[in-house]
């Protein structure tokens, strides 16, 4: 990807902000930004309509001709706003022929705009002193709104989610040519159209005519970060589908009853390959196919890692996952992978049942090989919590692993809804449910700063990222019952001094008191801990260059573990929660006055209901800095 794509977006990065997401329960429907996203740069012309204003405001001292131009021109785009508006909801139903009708219709009137503010009575105006800026401004904002219209809404009508569908198992790469050209034209007509309103002197022109290109900052700064992971996809998904040759891919499903850093215990990991498309499962392993309670690491592993974790980490491959990097993780599984098979790996994939009950939206319920049938509503428990009363210990990692295959099957079959199922996609990637660590370096490097890599940032300069994460040490399914809260704080916008970050995470063990009797063994053994009692280590993580100022749980100080891990500092302390018992971890971290913070975010562990996260950040442009 061009350097000048990953770049343009950041005079504009002021002016974002956040879509609002709601946390609701596992098993409501969630909000589905990813299906305007594309889309919400036709609502650019709701900010032309201001511009509009300030085109009569500024006619009136250049002259008849420019007057009645900028008049024209403003009822040009006021036609054009109802059909843009109708347009969106033509492409998200998937009506390809009504929208290819209002893209002609609109682009004549965003057209006859355009003309009329490249009229070369206009441009000259522009050089006049005051009256230009506002002349210039109002041009390159109606220039805008024509090439959105003719570089993103024009190919939007021509896309097909359809390409992506596998059929027999099979990806048409010819098809997804066609749809990565498409989807490339369009980012770069995003890009061209930030590059020129970047141009803009907002500070010397009127009101009017800067709150309408203040609107358009707030979409193009929506739009921008929607296109460049698009993108990035796009451009590698061909080699990762074997257009270049065979790929062997490792797929681990996190059991989230057992939480890991990342997810929870690998307990099914399954051999996929690629080949022209052409997507298969080769081979199925559980975690008694490998040497575990090994003397040493199977790996070196970094000295920040043990200090919080100790070995275990590269000993069992139950605990790869413990580590909040994934790409430590793929690593490791690469190397259990290679001594018990001998077989080379080109990515390590990560996902979890909570994924799965997500993606059985996009494909209908399944039918499993053990007589369950699977759907968007029972998945999860019956994945993580029914399976350890139906089936006997030795039992429950082969339905697991039977589970995953089953619905990989039915994803490559072709049945999914496209769009549901791209809905989904980004929803679990958004929430870490899906992690992808390449082999290769190059497409290493070219996922760097995405969510997918599973990696934190460098440095601060983008996203100033905490971090809180759980590795359950009971020995058991308890955390099937735990849910979790995050909040992060900051005060990098209000201070002039060294900014502090606190990060929160509560654990609320929601398992009545009178059913612990009743658990199963294989859910609660109560070897090492009273039967329903939740031992939990948690790690908390301050931005890169910090450093630990205290750890409390519940507003007392507590003894941690503390090392620098991934570049930052980090702490660990353990955490007993009873049955209907809450316990909440904090940490505050302070930073340095000379550090340029980006916008506060947060990571966790991904458990079996959603995590509500809370970034208070007083002072900063955006929820998150």
């Amino acid at each position: 990807m061009p350097e000048s794509r990953r770049s343009a977006r950041a005079q504009r990065e002021a002016a974002r902000h956040d879509d609002a997401r709601s946390d609701d329960d596992l098993y409501t429907d969630r909000p589905r930004r990813s299906r305007k996203g594309l889309w919400i740069t036709l609502g650019v012309l709701g900010g032309i309509l201001l511009i509009g204003v300030g085109l009569g405001a500024t006619a009136i001292v250049v002259g008849p001709r420019i007057a009645d131009n900028a008049i024209e021109a403003a009822d040009e785009l006021e036609k054009a706003v109802p059909i843009a508006s109708t347009l969106q909801q033509q492409i998200i139903d998937g009506d390809t022929e009504g929208a290819a009708a209002s893209v002609d219709e609109m682009q004549v009137h965003t057209s006859a705009a355009r003309a009329l503010t490249e009229d070369g009575m206009w441009t000259t105006f522009e050089w006049v002193p005051w009256v230009g800026e506002n002349l210039s401004a109002v041009r390159k904002a109606v220039a805008a709104a024509d090439d959105l219209v003719v570089g993103v809404a024009r190919p939007a009508t021509t896309l097909s989610l359809d390409a992506l569908r596998p059929v027999d198992g099979r990806i048409d790469m010819a098809q997804l040519a066609e749809v990565q050209a498409i989807v490339d034209d369009a980012y770069a007509t995003v890009e061209q159209v930030g590059a020129s309103l970047d141009t803009i002197n907002r500070d010397a022109v009127i009101p009017q005519v800067r709150d309408g290109v203040r609107q358009l900052d707030d979409l193009m700064a929506k739009v921008e970060p929607y296109f460049e992971p698009l993108d990035r996809t796009l451009e590698v998904l061909p080699t990762a589908l074997g257009a270049d040759g065979p790929r062997n891919y490792l797929l681990l499903v996190q059991n989230n009853a057992e939480s890991r850093g990342t997810g929870g215990n690998p307990a099914a990991i399954l051999l996929l390959t690629v080949d022209d498309g052409k997507i298969s499962i080769a081979q199925q392993a559980k975690t008694q196919d490998f040497n575990n309670n090994r003397d040493e690491s199977i790996l070196p592993l970094d000295d920040g890692l043990t200090a919080l974790y100790g070995d275990k980490v590269g000993r069992y491959i139950q605990d790869i996952t413990v580590t909040p990097s994934f790409a430590e993780s793929a690593e490791l599984v690469r190397a259990f992978w290679d001594e018990s098979f001998d077989t080379p790996i080109d990515a390590v994939i990560s996902t979890d049942p909570v994924a799965l009950a997500r993606l059985l939206k996009a494909t209908g319920p399944v039918e499993l090989p053990t007589g369950e049938t699977l759907t968007s509503q029972n998945a999860v428990k019956v994945l993580l919590s029914d399976v350890y009363w139906n089936y006997e210990p030795e039992q429950t990692d082969e339905v697991f692993a039977v589970a995953a295959s089953s619905v990989f099957d039915t994803l490559t079959s072709g049945s999914a809804e496209p769009r549901e199922l791209l809905a989904a996609v980004v929803d679990i990637a958004e929430e870490g449910r899906l992690l992808y660590v390449p082999a290769d370096e190059a497409e290493y490097e070219y996922l760097a700063g995405t969510r997918i890599l599973g990696e934190f940032p460098a440095d601060n300069a983008e996203t100033t990222l905490l971090g809180a994460y759980i590795d359950d040490v009971t020995e058991g399914k308890l955390d099937y019952y735990l849910d979790t809260a995050v909040t992060v704080s900051t005060d990098m916008c209000t201070t002039e001094s060294d900014p502090t970050f606190t990060i929160s995470m509560t654990l609320d063990h929601t398992l009545d008191p009178s059913r612990v009797d009743a658990l199963p063994r294989y859910v609660s053994p109560a070897r090492f801990f009273p039967k329903g009692h939740i031992s939990s280590d948690v790690s908390v993580y301050g931005p890169a260059g910090a450093e630990l100022v205290d750890i409390q749980v519940d507003g007392s100080d507590k003894n941690a573990k503390t090392a620098t891990h991934l570049g930052r500092p980090a702490a660990l302390v353990n955490v007993r929660s009873t049955p209907g018992s809450t316990h909440t971890v904090t940490a505050t971290f302070q930073g340095t006055a000379d550090t340029d913070y980006g916008d506060l975010e947060a990571w966790y562990t991904p458990m079996v209901r959603n995590t509500p996260v809370t970034i208070d950040a007083p002072g900063c442009d955006t929820a998150g800095g």
